[in-house]
């Protein structure tokens, strides 16, 4: 099958031979590398109780300004209960972080899209900070949409999913959460998500059972879904043998690959979740890369000692990076970003199938 997929620099996503079969590359867990300077960020400076981060969305120079820009999501405890922040940090080198801005409400886990003339935040929206009473009474999370052209100032939010297929609706919670959006090669849009749920008994909270994807003729929407899910679970395999996780597509010469991370009770009946890639000719039929796992649980390292959770991977300088999130210890553990690095030589990168930003 021949795709011709939207780079974000608008060209050829691998710059290959279209008529070669699509062949996943070789980037198994011995070609990534931990940064020395990892965890890169640490919620212990936000000053906030029991805060825990993750889900990492990272610009690089060139993309918006001259800078870096990572956004990601927290939730922290005090005595009033549970809030939900959405942070925005800057950096000269993506390394060295430095707080932006942060904000209290409804935005959870979220994905960065450039449509062009404006950025779209997909996010996973908290109910029951909606202040929408008959939301909150049948939903726990959806996914909803706001633009910007500045990262300040925001447009009023539009509800894009809802679960309400009986699989969506599985298991602890009624969550859609973890959006994923990619262009198609004619120009529709697709997002990926995640719904259904698995509690993990260990942690005391949650994750994701499957993988959804929904399509749509504009990038606001209205989004029409395939009713089965596109990655489910299956106890046959040990590293997917409870859920999926979240999912991130990108496109790779004439094809796609993805990266989630599932998640799986391992042999002593610890909760666990690493990062695996997936490919696909067509962007819905995935399948297990030769070369897995990419990151792993590691004793080792304590700040990634016990789940692995989601990522954001950007081209830079001949190489990847791998940002995301990683938990040290179960119920009440700590969650910091760090990332990984794969040095690409003369492999072709991935992209994302984005527009690319122009300022008005």
């Amino acid at each position: 099958m021949v795709l011709l997929l939207f780079a974000c620099q608008g060209n050829d996503p691998g710059g290959g031979n279209k008529e070669e079969a699509f062949t996943a590359p070789a980037w198994g867990m011995e070609k990534w590398k931990d940064l020395p300077e990892n965890p890169l960020i640490d919620p212990e400076v936000y000053g906030l109780p029991e805060l825990v981060i993750g889900d990492p969305q990272i610009l690089t120079t060139g993309e918006f300004d001259d800078q870096w820009h990572a956004f990601f999501h927290g939730f922290s405890h005090d005595e009033k209960g549970w809030h939900t922040w959405f942070f925005h940090s800057v950096s000269a080198d993506g390394l060295a972080w430095k707080e932006v801005s942060r904000e209290e409400g409804e935005i959870g886990i979220q994905y960065m899209f450039c449509d062009g003339d404006r950025w779209i935040q997909y996010y996973t929206a908290t109910t029951n900070a909606m202040g929408d009473p008959e939301m909150k009474k049948q939903y726990h999370t959806i996914i909803r949409a706001r633009t910007t052209t500045d990262f300040i100032n925001w447009s009023e939010p539009v509800n894009l999913v809802m679960p309400e297929l009986p699989k969506e609706r599985e298991g602890s919670g009624i969550e859609a959460r973890n959006p994923c959006v990619i262009q198609l090669p004619d120009g529709r849009y697709r997002m990926y998500y995640s719904a259904g749920m698995v509690f993990l008994d260990d942690a005391g909270y949650g994750e994701p059972k499957y993988i959804f994807s929904a399509e749509s003729d504009d990038s606001l929407g209205p989004f029409v879904k395939r009713e089965e899910p596109v990655l489910a679970p299956d106890v046959n395999l040990p590293f997917r043998n409870y859920g999926c996780g979240g999912f991130k597509a990108f496109g790779y010469k004439n094809g796609y690959l993805a990266f989630y991370n599932p998640i799986y009770i391992d042999e002593e009946k610890k909760s666990r979740s690493e990062i695996r890639m997936l490919v696909s000719e067509d962007g819905l039929e995935w399948k297990e890369a030769e070369h897995n796992p990419i990151v792993r649980p590691d004793p080792e390292i304590p700040w990634r000692s016990a789940i692995i959770y989601q990522l954001d991977v950007v081209p830079w300088n001949n190489s990847l990076l791998m940002y995301f999130n990683a938990r040290e210890g179960w119920r009440g553990g700590a969650e910091r970003i760090g990332a990984v690095q794969l040095h690409l030589g003369d492999e072709a990168p991935l992209v994302k199938l984005k527009k690319p930003f122009t300022k008005k």
